[in-house]
């Protein structure tokens, strides 16, 4: 990119100080101050008279006539120079909105920068706005010369009788070529740019076809960003440069016209299927830059582009990338100022700026919030300052006072502000210089940090780890270990604890590539399971230990901004489960030696369903004699109630298919049920016929009832017997996306539990929570998901249940807790304490809210119960 060097500058701006800056920098950089001025009048007559190459305009200046502050002063001034002495203009600010950057840029100027400015960017706009002027006015020339021609081309057809005709098209290309110019330099928005580039110059073409591609500066690639008439398929089509028709032209920056390109040998096998003929493309090029390539064409065998044409096409394109880079510029600068203000407003330190004489000058939105006063009272300010507190506003105003003189400490200080509402805010301060290009102080900044969070945050840190442990001590057979985002092991416990220490292993505070097992194990593989955890993913697998198999799973907790804080690990020993499965298999292994498909009962039958043989064992089963089976249709003993036999032959057992598989369950004289695992075999004659029939069972009530147990103890509390909180999360996800709406969500923590469990014992805490569970349960209906997520913690899913249906049920729960509070039916360890409670909170989804918002409303409206009450312990000790 040119630079330019010992430019002639011109700045324009009302604050002396400033203007005196901008010199001293464009001075350093080596240009020439021709002059300065302070208001938009002298800068207009200083312009015509000075001539200056450059000038630096300040956006807002004081209208001399009126004496006010004028936001657009710095647009008007442009406007009258560009009208009578044309210069480039870069416009300065310290504040900005689209509106005015759009205007700056409608009335000339070429560069828009926020104050203050680095030389980087300062040099950076110098040689944008210069590049862009003479860009426009090359184009300003062209538009003259265009109309000039098209003057020349109309006093010609009247003078040429026989070229009329050629003439009036001429004249009617330039017109439109001229009002395309206008039509697309008209335009700022970038996907609007686009589209009336390729639009206008199929128009301005008559052509069936037109797209334009654009070169990505990262990927090296031209990419098909806008398409007239092309299958929609080929959009987003790369090329290299060199590669088919547009590929050249943006090689060689040169028009290239194809006669017919579906017999071309360089064309891109992308197009075959467009059946091209005639097809011209052409570079879009600024400062000497190929930007993209322009392609039209027809799919008709048509006359070949005359020179005329390639050339008005060429024409058309140096104005469309005129019109691009513009609206390419308009879209960065709106892009940095969204940027800027985006970073401004989501810092969540607070920011303030001071005078020497101690006066507010800036303060940033996460400072106003964090204090409760808005930007308008702060501003102005001098110490004391609003948000001091009135006791220690002295301590503060000498602190302050040395600050002011230079005095700034080298380590942050902790002190309290007061928030507008009288609130105490515990906060950490850091103090650095301002200074100007001449290293000379001008100011302070404060950066303020708000400890009150990270102080909550540390002693829920601290509830959570005594949470997991009390969870870890009370999980049987078992162990819980906590791992951060570093992989260390944070707490270890359970019942299974005693199997390390046997081995004398070590896990608390080791990461696991430091945990000595004893044997090998695949770091690797542990590697990718942690990783997958902390980015959300539950995990599951099995191991072995020594002499002992354990099943692990691994839950992500604690989310955080890179995802996950923590990996929650549970193991369970299964050794018991592996050894009666491998009993099993050696089992079936042994029977199926003696008789294929056999396991415990076997019957035979025919066609029709009628049993020709059954076994003792089938006998002894179903606690019948032979003769009372023999004889018998099958549809008893098989699941076939909800289906004909004749439909299940034909369309479950076929020649094909001779083996089907079925599951049944029959219900005992004492109401309990049986499950059976079938393996019914057809046998068939040469011809397909089904000439009999064989079942072979045996019972697997065992395996479904462990099945059942798996169940439940997967999606249950153990202790309250009630859900447990990833069955709720799963159920609250269903519900988000079904039709039981409106869904309502009740949140409850009981009053006093660490006070029980402290006083009491955990047994105590834990015969508390199982009398909540049960009250809980008792107050809701059976399609309810009462569900105990946490220590402490209850959730209920209510669907199709209203905001008033809730309410009335959250009085039930404190009816029913008012009736055990006052009845007998607490431990004896509990008489002491005042009585149950649980502080209630109720939020309820209509369709098409998210149930995560409503858990969230839901959360809040419990704490604040939970805020109302005058202690959050169980209550006072009464004696009894």
């Amino acid at each position: 990119m040119r630079k330019y060097s010992s430019l002639r500058i011109l700045v324009v701006d009302d604050e002396a100080i400033l203007n005196k800056l901008i010199q001293s920098q464009l001075q350093r950089m080596g240009h020439i101050i021709v002059g300065s001025a302070f208001n938009g009048a002298t800068v207009i007559e200083m312009t015509a008279a000075l001539k200056p190459d450059l000038i630096l305009m300040d956006l807002h200046m004081i209208d001399p006539e009126t004496g006010k502050n004028d936001p657009e002063a710095g647009i008007k001034a442009v406007r009258e120079i560009q009208k009578n002495t044309p210069t480039p203009v870069i416009m300065l600010t310290a504040y900005e909105t689209p509106k005015l950057v759009k205007l700056s840029v409608d009335a000339g100027v070429g560069a828009y920068l926020l104050k203050p400015v680095q030389d980087n960017e300062l040099e950076r706009a110098i040689i944008i706005s210069i590049t862009r002027f003479e860009d426009m006015q090359a184009l300003r020339r062209m538009n003259s010369e265009l109309a000039k021609a098209n003057m020349n081309l109309i006093a010609e057809v009247s003078a040429r009788i026989k070229a009329e005709e050629t003439a009036q098209m001429q004249t009617r290309q330039m017109t439109a070529l001229y009002e395309t110019s206008v039509a697309i330099t008209s335009q700022i928005e970038l996907g609007d740019v686009l589209s009336i580039i390729v639009q206008k110059a199929a128009n301005l073409m008559g052509v069936e076809i037109a797209g334009l591609y654009l070169m990505d500066e990262n990927t090296q690639v031209l990419n098909l960003v806008v398409t007239h008439n092309f299958p929609e398929e080929f959009l987003g089509t790369t090329l290299k440069p060199g590669e088919g028709l547009a590929g050249q032209v943006f090689t060689s920056g040169k028009p290239r016209f194809i006669e017919d390109y579906s017999t071309w040998e360089f064309r891109s096998a992308v197009f075959d299927s467009l059946n091209l003929h005639r097809f011209l493309a052409v570079p879009l090029k600024f400062s000497g830059r190929v930007m993209g390539v322009i392609n039209v064409g027809d799919s008709a065998n048509i006359a070949p582009f005359t020179e005329a044409e390639i050339l008005l096409l060429q024409l058309f394109a140096d104005q469309a990338a005129i019109a691009l880079d513009n609206a390419r510029l308009y879209a960065n600068v709106t892009r940095e100022t969204n940027f800027r203000k985006t970073i401004e407003d989501s810092i969540p330190s607070g920011i303030s700026v001071f005078d020497l004489e101690g006066k507010i000058t800036y303060v940033n939105p996460g400072f106003c919030q964090m204090i409760g006063y808005s930007n308008e009272e702060l501003l102005g300010q001098a110490a004391p300052y609003s948000y001091w507190p009135k006791e220690a506003a002295e301590h503060h105003k000498t602190r302050f006072a040395s600050v002011l003189k230079g005095e700034f400490p080298e380590t942050g200080k902790e002190f309290q502000l007061i928030h507008k509402n009288g609130q105490l805010i515990d906060a950490l301060l850091l103090v650095s210089p301002i200074k100007d290009d001449l290293d000379k102080t001008t100011g302070c900044l404060y950066a303020v940090t708000d400890l009150s969070a990270l102080k909550i945050a540390q002693n829920k840190m601290r509830q959570s780890e005594e949470l997991y442990r009390s969870m870890a001590d009370n999980f049987p057979n078992g162990m819980v270990a906590l791992f951060d985002r570093d992989f260390r092991c944070t707490l270890v416990a359970g019942e299974s604890t005693s199997l390390l220490e046997k081995y004398n292993i070590v896990i608390e505070g080791k990461t696991i590539y430091s945990i000595n097992m004893g044997f090998n194990i695949d770091l690797t593989y542990w590697e990718i399971m942690f990783k997958e955890a902390l980015s959300g993913s539950r995990k599951a697998t099995e191991v072995a230990f020594y002499d002992r198999f354990f099943s692990v799973h691994l839950i992500p907790i604690q989310p955080g901004p890179l995802g996950y804080e923590k990996v929650l690990l549970l193991t369970q020993d299964i050794t018991d489960r592996k050894q009666h499965e491998a009993s099993v298999v050696e089992s079936e292994a042994r029977h199926r030696a003696v008789v294929e498909d056999q396991t415990d009962f076997i019957c035979r039958l025919l066609p029709n369903g009628q049993i020709s043989f059954v076994n003792d064992a089938f006998c002894m089963y179903y606690d019948k004699q032979h003769n009372e089976i023999m004889g018998q249709v099958i549809v008893p003993f098989l699941p076939l109630e909800e289906q004909s036999l004749s439909r299940f032959l034909e369309t479950e057992l076929t020649f094909d298919n001779p083996l089907v598989s079925l599951e049944s369950s029959i219900q005992q004289s004492d109401g309990s049920l049986r499950w059976q695992q079938w393996t019914v075999r057809g046998l068939f004659d040469d011809k397909s016929a089904l000439l009999e029939l064989q079942a072979v069972g045996f019972d697997i009530t065992e395996r479904k009832q462990s099945e059942e147990d798996l169940m439940i103890m997967v999606t249950h509390d153990q202790l309250t017997g009630l859900y447990n909180r990833f069955y709720f999360q799963a159920e609250m996800e269903r519900l988000n996306n079904g039709r039981s709406y409106p869904v309502s969500i009740i949140l409850g923590d009981v009053d006093g539990l660490k006070y029980i469990n402290d006083t009491y014992g955990h047994y105590a805490g834990d015969e508390l929570l199982r009398q909540i569970g049960a009250i809980l349960k008792k107050a809701f209906r059976p399609e309810d998901v009462v569900a105990r997520i946490g220590g402490d913690e209850f959730a209920i899913l209510l669907p199709h249940t209203s905001k008033a249906k809730t309410h009335e049920i959250m009085n039930r729960v404190q009816d029913l807790l008012d009736i055990h509070n006052n009845g007998e039916e607490r431990p004896k360890e509990l008489w002491e304490v005042s009585g149950i409670g649980i502080s209630l909170g109720a939020a309820t989804a209509i369709e098409g809210k998210a149930l995560t918002e409503t858990y969230k409303k839901a959360d809040k409206a419990m704490y604040k119960e939970k805020s109302k009450r005058p202690s959050r312990g169980t209550g006072p000790l009464t004696g009894k």
